[in-house]
């Protein structure tokens, strides 16, 4: 199995369990509005807890996974994909249990607070990543995956270009290893799971 293959099904079980605690935590949030409102609609949901637990669970990594292999789609585009799946809710509301529509209702809502809060600490960590301070990486984003190792150099070198960095390669591969203004770097392709999709970056290490 090669190094690539390796990444890519580590990824992948790391989104796996990532969605599956997604679905949990979005199953205990569900069971404290229950016993919160549990004269309403406690006996209705009550037979139910178990195989919601399961469902979260598995709906929680398929989602993960689905991101993390590009199936869905990410930024603004998510987010309009939020607003028009919150619209067909309020269409379909009419015709489902009360007691349905608020745990779909909320669980949708902790969801989309989950993904937020994910996307804020990765764009945090990454302002303090490109702080450049001695013992830190330099993450720098990327839109979408390089298609191959000369798209990845190439925007690896475009970066260099656009901040004044004067680049040097020792090995021109990926990952490569450079000097940037003098300091000798390994330059990766990384990637983690996030808003909508998993991230794309090149993550430059001080070696």
């Amino acid at each position: 199995m090669t190094k690539k293959n390796i990444r890519n099904k580590e990824l992948y079980m790391e989104s796996i369990k990532r969605g599956s605690l997604v679905g949990g935590i979005i199953w205990v949030c569900v069971v404290i509005f229950i016993s919160i409102n549990y004269k309403t609609m406690g006996k209705a949901a009550l037979p139910w807890l178990v195989p919601m637990l399961a469902g979260y669970i598995v709906l929680g990594a398929l989602l993960q996974l689905g991101t993390v292999k590009k199936r869905m789609i990410n930024g603004l585009a998510a987010l309009w994909s939020i607003i028009i799946i919150m619209f067909a809710l309020i269409c379909i509301a009419y015709y489902i249990p009360d007691w349905i529509r608020y745990i779909i209702v909320l669980s949708f809502f902790v969801l989309v607070v989950i993904w937020v809060g994910d996307y804020w600490y990765l764009s945090r960590m990454a302002r303090k990543l490109n702080q450049g301070r001695s013992g830190y990486a330099l993450c720098i984003s990327l839109k979408e995956k390089p298609s191959s190792k000369e798209d990845f150099l190439r925007k690896f070198e475009d970066y260099c270009a656009r901040e004044n960095i004067r680049l040097e390669y020792e090995v021109k591969d990926v990952p490569a290893i450079v000097l940037m203004d003098g300091i000798r770097c390994e330059v990766r392709l990384d990637s983690t799971p996030g808003f909508g999709g998993a991230e794309y970056m090149m993550k430059v290490t001080e070696e």
